[in-house]
C-alpha cells in the first residue's frame, strides 16, 4: 500500500508511479545542486539517499505541489551531513588531498567553497550554480529574503578576499 494514501494525500497525485515520474523529472536538478554542495563523487549517492528518504517520508509532505522544494530540502540536508563527514575525514588526514591532486584554479576555488559554512555554501551553489533567485532560496531554507541577500553578499566578499590571499601566497 502506498504510504501517502494512509496519510491523507491523494493516491493519484503522489502514488508510487507518479512519485517516481516526478522525481525522475527533478533528478537532474537535484543532482546538480548536490554536485555543487558535495562534489561529483558523492552527489549521485546523496540523490539516491534523498529518493529513499522521500519515499519513506512521503506522508510528511502536506502539499504535493511543493514536492520540488521538499525534495531539495531533503537533498540539501543530506549534503550537509555528508559534507560534515568528509570535513571530519579531511581533518583526520591533513594535507592528503593536496598531495594527491595537482592544484588548479578550479580546484582552489572548489576548496574555498567547500570550506564555507553550510548555509553560505548552499546559498552560493543554489544562486550562482543553479540560477535560483534569492527569494526562492529564502523559501527553500526557511530564511528571510533579507537574510539570504546578506549571506550572499558576505559570502561573495569573503571568497574574493580569500581567493586573492591564496593567489598571492
Amino acid at each position: 500500500m502506498n504510504p501517502a494514501v494512509g496519510k491523507g494525500l491523494d493516491a493519484i497525485t503522489l502514488g508510487d508511479a507518479a512519485f517516481d515520474e516526478r522525481f525522475g523529472r527533478l533528478r537532474g536538478r537535484l543532482l546538480g545542486v548536490c554536485t555543487g554542495l558535495v562534489g561529483p563523487d558523492d552527489a549521485e549517492d546523496v540523490v539516491h539517499d534523498a529518493y529513499l528518504k522521500a519515499r519513506e517520508r512521503i506522508g510528511d509532505l502536506r502539499d504535493p505541489d511543493a514536492l520540488e522544494a521538499w525534495l531539495l530540502r531533503i537533498a540539501i540536508n543530506l549534503c550537509y551531513t555528508r559534507h560534515q563527514r568528509s570535513r571530519t575525514l579531511r581533518d583526520l588526514l591533513p594535507g592528503l588531498q593536496r598531495q594527491l591532486v595537482a592544484r588548479s584554479p578550479d580546484l582552489a576555488l572548489r576548496d574555498l567553497i567547500e570550506r564555507l559554512p553550510n548555509r553560505q555554501r548552499t546559498v552560493l551553489v543554489l544562486h550562482y550554480g543553479h540560477g535560483y533567485q534569492l527569494e526562492e532560496i529564502a523559501q527553500l531554507l526557511g530564511l528571510s529574503a533579507v537574510n539570504v541577500r546578506a549571506i550572499a553578499s558576505r559570502t561573495r566578499r569573503a571568497l574574493a578576499v580569500q581567493w586573492l590571499e591564496d593567489r598571492d601566497a
